[in-house]
């Protein structure tokens, strides 16, 4: 019960006089009864103020509700308690603690309880990535520490050893680990966790507080008496090894008040009176001395006085009979007067009579009631009840106070039992353990699964999880791209797992889905291996204490990050990029799961921190795989995965899905899920509360109008002038629903859904808008229920709860069923408590509709925790909706799980019951009972009956139509590499296998022999088809070969050459132990193969139309296919092995002609040295200075490239004559003196160059020779390059007079003759191939061939714009067009001779204009 002002709170008992017809307020929070609204008024105030605290928790300014609350939720953490701990503290605070301060007391066991633990205690089991519930046998001391303590410091926390020091043994709790892996010895406190809500000082100090009390003779906490037998007979060593605590000591020191709970014998304390200074000063002063007395207690006094004067006289005490009642009801004493003394007064008999007659009947009127109660509480009321003599006062008040005790009895009687039975209702309605509630019903017999005979209970659960795993995260898996649907069968996963043909099964699609998917989130959150010799991914591994410096896994990850290195330099690509399908799978698997866990290093280290739960490479699911199950880890290097067992293989698949839910978009996947349903369900909660807020307005409104007095409504009209347009637009809604009447559904629905004005309406139509609103609450929560169930299947499977015989009801909504599965023994690990009693004996009766699950007590005989429970149906279903129904009234609502289930089953019904309407479609008729049966294969064959292909063949056959591909397409040939006939070799192949014999000599590779031909008879088949296989590609040409298997780099000869990739990788062939890893050779290799430049390809480059391989022939050069038509060869004849197509012939050509010219010019260059050399000195310019300009020389682009000799570099005229030439400045007319430069060899800035179209004047030594292929680039003068030059060759001189000064013309008005030179040529009929650019869509090569390509139109557009500085550059330009012409056409082609027509119209009248 809640404190008052920290007071025990004592309820009011009931009222004197309160009957069964009294109007009476029940105050239902302290189940007190007043007879005022005043009192009852009152009374609410006060519990609704915060003048309470809690008495378990002393928690104060608390209203009685929350105090009432908090008291709850405090008894629920101590029933919560784990008595486990609670014998420890206990014996603790006994015996070894000596606190008088509250809170130092709770620090010292704190401090006990911090990373120690004690027997028989629960806690939590870290090994590996796993926890198990564990149980603490014992411990041990490794290090003897025995606490000690000097005397001249101050002990301020109690001295214990280490927690370091000791080491428990453990007993694992999991019902899957075996008898034989059951304890664990030697294990260190860091191992261990204990958990946070029960370790907190919160609930140390809960529990502490309830159990400890101050004595008032005592300087230190002490136990309550109800706990000392639990601990009187314990030890230190009864709960832990080691030396006992020595905790420090203080003394009470009480500040303020001390709590109630924590003091003996509170209830004997007396109330302590306020002293004067605390009483309040405004109230009026009290007086002094003896108060005066009421007049009941004056004649209360007189009486006694007249009593002792009796006495003293000798007068007997008055009896009964001597009170007289007077009129006014007051009791006197008539007292006897002398007969001396006494007057007699003379009065008629009648009149006397007559009055007493009035008295009496008056006072039996009184005390009707009374009698009545009397006769009801059985009271004897002889005596009292006549009418003969009046009764006296005190006989009339003994009576009714023994009416008003036998009242009072009655009422505890009665308030005893209502307690009694409320007790036994709460007693009844507790929740407990549901196989010992006595009211059990029997609960219906659901029909067994029909599961194939080959399938076992386990392996079917398996299923299970592999099918829901693919419809959970179908959003996220490849399966349409890959399988061409998003849906998985649960039989395809059935014949996944079990059957053994390849070429049947969908194993390896599903294989491919998940490694697909593998593959995308392993690039985005692992990526590859990391350099762990680098200098930061050292500093990293020792800060962090990362996966490589595990002091156990660390050599390992190592081991992996090098082989994953290792394989990327093989297959020049990461493991998980590796290609997969049904023959490469097996290879592809043994390299995930001998790789699996290898170090990434920084890149990815804080997202796996934070985003993958601090994950460890040696936590990783296909790790653990791989040291758990080496077995078959042994099979997939020399057998394929297909000849694994079914539960190999099912290993692996779930291997995989674990891998998989690691990573954080799994993960956050489900997140994303399970938040989307907290949200749906915080909707829910906020619609019923609005919906019971709209009730409780509803029923006030409709209250108000029928308390109202009729006629108390103002005026109708007034009032529907007032109206808001919300009321007036409900109230049309509504009569027009009554009347049958078109009404805006959305606007009336908006309005109920928003919130109804109850208040403004009529009593009819509160009741109308509350039935629409019911109706519109009812689809709005329906919908959310769908929603949720609907996120929760897309989740996991929905795992509606377990019965009192532990059976798990499992919704499948892929299957259209609610699965129930039994429990076996091993699972549940329970054994027998006490046996089931039930009441009703009809309870117990079973028949084929229904079965009864009780517990015996005896492990023997019962049904639900003995042996017993291995002989049910595992799998079974909910048949119909009315074995639904039948379920819903059987469970019982008093059991733990039951409940659970209840409220889950009522929770989804309405989507249970769709999923159970279609299970009853698929068993009413016998098409779809078919089809119920084949989505399980109840009546299918085993697929574990098939077998494997003979992959020796396949390999063979592969092999030969790799080798056709490569000999058909002209790509390569064995007979020329290997020198033998190549229909023996395969021959040799398709029938054995075998073509060793066939080599002449070891195989070596760079020097180092892989293969010794002396032991072939002791090679494996595998072995041999690598050897073919390296035939084949020994034979193929390196330039059908693409990167990474080529290197860019070629040899001294200019060939192509292989890589360092290429070398490795053919050396792995050689070492197959597998024919799966020889098929990830070939699929590896095939990809790097250019088929496209194959003849087989059959698509001619010309004409782009298919055709077969004998009406094709390939260039030599380029590889392309062409027709022999359309190559203009003999179609009757076989094409020739070296022809080559025109874009390679012109391309030889150009080579050709390059050759031509670079040899011409070098005849041209030693005729010229033997000649006088020739110096050429700079020119004045003006009369009044003279500058010198440095030698440069800038060779066209079509020129070779300028050699380092001292001889002066020499240019080709167009018309292919080679001269020297010395470049003199270009000089400005505008320019200053002080901007010419004095040094030659100085650079020209970019604000000293000259601007565009200016004219200048410019002394060669022949007029022809002045411009070089750089001037045409862009018109810009750009900085010239200095050449080294001979003495010899160029001298200066000052003077002028042997060499006479030339004036070329305006270049604008040049330019302005050319350009329209050029508009005519592009008007001529030979111009067409020359006005745009070559589209590379219809000539795909030129530009392979053209480096420099140039039109007519791109010439007048820089004529325009001004990009030519000089004419000779237009002449240049034309000059190259043509070249282009000549260069890649034939000279019988139409385009060639226009090209010559157009330099007759053109060459001859240019030249005229540029030599004038």
């Amino acid at each position: 019960m809640p404190l008052l002002h920290k007071q025990q709170f004592e309820p009011q008992s009931v009222p004197d006089g309160v009957t069964r017809d009294t109007p009476v307020f029940y105050c239902k929070a302290t189940k007190e009864v007043f007879l005022t609204h005043e009192e009852y008024f009152n009374r609410m105030i006060l519990l609704n103020s915060t003048a309470w605290s809690c008495s378990l928790t002393r928690k104060s300014n608390l209203t009685y509700f929350e105090a009432i609350a908090s008291e709850r939720e405090a008894e629920q953490e101590l029933c919560n308690f784990p008595t486990a701990l609670e014998i420890p503290i206990t014996l603790i605070v006994h015996k070894y603690t000596n606190r008088g301060r509250f809170e130092d007391l709770v620090n010292d066991i704190y401090h006990i309880l911090k990373d120690r633990f004690f027997n028989n205690e629960e806690v939590a089991y870290a090994e590996k990535s796993r926890k198990f519930l564990a149980k603490i046998v014992e411990s041990n001391q490794i290090e003897e520490q025995n606490p000690s303590f000097e005397g001249g410091s101050e002990l301020k926390e109690p001295i214990l050893p280490p927690p370091d020091t000791f080491r428990y043994t453990l007993q694992i709790l999991d019902p899957a680990v075996s008898e034989e892996e059951m304890y664990r010895e030697g294990i260190a406190f860091d191992r261990l966790f204990r958990s946070k809500n029960i370790g907190s000082r919160q609930k140390i100090r809960l529990f502490l507080k309830n159990c400890c009390q101050m004595s008032p003779d005592s300087e230190r906490y002490t136990l309550k008496f109800q706990f000392l037998e639990k601990i009187d007979n314990l030890y230190w060593t009864d709960v832990m090894s080691g030396a006992e605590p020595i905790c420090p000591q203080t003394p009470a020191l009480q500040r303020g008040r001390a709590p109630n709970t924590l003091k003996a014998g509170d209830h004997e304390r007396k109330e302590k009176k306020p002293k004067k200074e605390e009483r309040d000063p405004a109230a009026p002063p009290r007086p002094r001395g003896r108060p005066p007395k009421t007049p009941e207690q004056k004649a209360l006094d007189k009486k006694e006085k007249q009593m002792r004067k009796r006495a003293e006289a000798g007068r007997e005490a008055p009896k009964p009979d001597d009170f007289d009642l007077t009129s006014s009801g007051a009791m006197t004493l008539s007292i006897p007067v002398s007969p001396a003394k006494k007057k007699i007064r003379r009065e008629s008999g009648s009149s006397m009579s007559g009055k007493k007659k009035t008295k009496i009947l008056e006072q039996q009127g009184e005390l009707c009631f009374f009698f009545s109660e009397a006769r009801r509480l059985g009271i004897d009321v002889g005596g009292l009840e006549q009418e003969e003599k009046l009764l006296s006062g005190k006989a009339v008040a003994d009576f009714k106070q023994r009416v008003k005790e036998e009242k009072d009895a009655e009422k505890e009687r009665a308030k005893e039992e209502k307690k009694r039975k409320m007790r036994e209702k709460t007693a009844y309605n507790k929740k407990r353990e549901d196989l010992i509630c006595n009211d059990l019903k029997p609960l219906p017999r659901f029909p067994k699964l029909e599961i194939p005979e080959w399938i076992s209970n386990a392996e079917f659960e398996d299923y299970l999880f592999i099918f829901q795993f693919f419809n959970s995260f179908k959003q996220l898996l490849p399966l349409k791209e890959i399988r061409g649907s998003d849906e998985v069968q649960f039989s395809d996963i059935i014949i996944a797992i079990k059957c053994n043909d390849p070429q049947n099964s969908s194993f390896a699609d599903l294989l491919r889905v998940l490694l697909s998917i593998r593959t995308d989130i392993a690039d985005e959150e692992d990526g590859d291996e990391a350099d762990i010799n680098n200098r930061e991914e050292v500093y990293l591994i020792n800060a962090q204490n990362c996966d490589p410096a595990h002091v156990t896994h660390g050599d390992s990850i190592r081991d992996l990050s090098d082989l994953h290195f290792k394989i990327r330099k093989i297959h020049g690509k990461s493991v998980r990029h590796l290609p997969v399908d049904w023959m490469t799978l097996t290879e592809v698997l043994r390299l995930i799961f001998e790789t699996s866990g290898y170090y990434t290093g920084m890149a990815t280290h804080r997202h796996r921190l934070y985003a993958r739960g601090n994950f460890r490479g040696y936590e990783d699911p296909a790790y653990e795989f791989r040291t758990r199950h080496p077995g078959i880890m042994e099979k997939l290097r020399t057998l394929t995965v297909f000849d694994l067992e079914a539960p190999e293989r099912l290993e692996i698949v779930k291997t995989l899905i674990y891998q998989l839910l690691t990573y954080s978009k799994f993960r956050g996947h489900l997140e994303q899920r399970q938040n989307e349903l907290v949200e749906l369900k915080r909707e829910q909660k906020k619609l019923k509360a609005w919906d019971v807020g709209q009730e409780g307005e509803a029923n006030a409104a409709r209250l108000l109008l029928e308390l109202a007095p009729a006629g108390a409504s103002g005026a109708p009209d007034v009032k529907e002038q007032k109206e808001p347009p919300v009321v007036r637009r409900l109230k049309a809604h509504i009569k027009a629903i009554n009347e049958g009447r078109r009404y805006d559904k959305e606007d009336l629905d908006a309005i109920v859904l928003e919130s109804v004005p109850y208040a403004s309406l009529s009593l009819d139509e509160i009741v109308t808008a509350r039935e629409l609103q019911k109706s519109e609450f009812k689809i709005l929560m329906d919908s959310l229920i769908s929603k949720m169930f609907q996120i929760y299947s897309k989740i996991s499977d929905i795992r509606l709860g377990s019965d009192r015989a532990y059976r798990r009801y499992i919704v499948m909504e892929n299957l259209s069923a609610i699965l129930v599965e039994t429990a076996t023994f091993q699972e549940l690990g329970i054994y027998c408590d006490e046996p089931s009693i039930i009441d009703d004996p009809l309870n117990l009766l079973e028949n084929e509709h229904q079965e009864v699950f009780i517990c015996t007590g005896n492990m023997d005989t019962c049904r639900v925790h003995g042996d017993e429970s291995n002989n049910w149906t595992r799998w079974s279903y909910i048949r119909d909706r009315e074995q639904f129904e039948q379920l819903l009234k059987s469970l019982n609502p008093r059991g733990n799980r039951e409940v659970e289930l209840l409220e889950e089953l009522n929770e989804y019904r309405p989507s249970l019951l769709e999923i159970l309407e279609e299970t009853e479609r698929l068993h009413e008729e016998e098409e779809d009972e078919d089809e119920w049966k084949s989505q399980f294969m109840t009546n299918d064959p085993n697929p574990g009956d098939t077998y494997n292909i003979d992959w020796d063949a396949e390999m063979r056959d592969l092999l030969l139509d790799f080798e056709e591909k490569i000999d058909q397409g002209q790509m390569g040939s064995i007979e020329k590499i290997f020198e033998c006939n190549r229909i023996e070799w395969r021959d040799n192949l398709k029938e054995s296998g075998n073509v060793c014999m066939l080599l002449n000599e070891d195989i070596s590779i760079f020097g180092e022999i892989s293969v010794n031909l002396e032991e072939s008879e002791h090679f494996s088949d595998s072995m041999k088809l690598a050897i073919a296989f390296y035939m084949i590609i020994k034979s193929i040409h390196l330039k059908f070969i693409k990167a990474p298997y080529i290197s860019p780099n070629k040899d001294e000869h200019g060939n192509l050459k292989p890589s360092e990739l290429f070398i490795r990788w053919q050396r792995a062939l050689l070492e197959c132990e597998s024919h799966s890893a020889l098929s990830l050779f070939i699929s590896t290799f095939e990809g790097s193969i250019k088929w496209d430049k194959s003849r087989l390809q059959g698509k001619c480059r010309s004409c782009r139309r298919k055709a077969a391989a004998h009406d094709l022939v390939l260039c030599s050069e380029c590889d392309n296919c062409y027709h022999l038509k359309c190559a203009k060869l003999d179609v009757n004849s076989d094409a020739p092995a070296d022809w080559m197509c025109t874009s390679c012939r012109a391309q030889q050509r150009k080579v050709e002609n390059e050759a031509k010219r670079m040899a011409r010019d070098d005849d041209q260059l030693a005729e010229s040295s033997s000649q006088e050399d020739v110096a050429i000195g700079n020119i004045s310019i003006s009369d009044n200075f003279s500058e010198i300009a440095p030698k440069t020389a800038e060779p066209a682009e079509s020129c070779s490239t300028p050699t380092t000799s001292k001889e002066p570099p020499t240019i080709r005229t167009a018309s292919g004559r080679a001269v020297k030439r010395v470049h003199y400045s270009d000089i400005h007319e505008g320019l200053s003196l002080k901007n010419r430069k004095s040094n030659g060899s100085m650079p020209v800035t970019p604000s000293e160059r000259p601007v565009r179209n200016v004219s200048v004047r410019i002394f060669d030594v022949e007029n022809e020779n002045v411009l070089t292929d750089e001037d045409d680039s862009d018109g810009e003068n750009t900085r010239k390059r200095k050449t080294p030059t001979s003495k010899k060759s160029v001298t200066s001189t000052p003077t002028t007079n042997d060499i006479s000064r030339v004036i070329i013309p305006n270049i604008k008005e040049k330019m302005t003759l050319i350009e329209t030179l050029l508009k005519e040529a592009m008007r001529q009929e030979c111009s067409w191939p020359f006005l745009q650019p070559v589209d590379s869509k219809e000539v795909p090569d030129y530009y392979d061939v053209i480096k420099r390509p140039m039109n007519l139109r791109t010439m007048m557009n820089k004529i325009k714009q001004r990009i030519y500085n000089k004419p000779i550059e237009v002449r240049n330009d034309f000059q190259l067009i043509l070249s282009n012409c000549e260069t890649y056409n034939e000279p019988e082609n139409e385009i060639y001779k226009l090209s010559r027509e157009l330099h007759d119209f053109m060459a001859d009248r240019l030249d005229e204009i540029i030599d004038q």
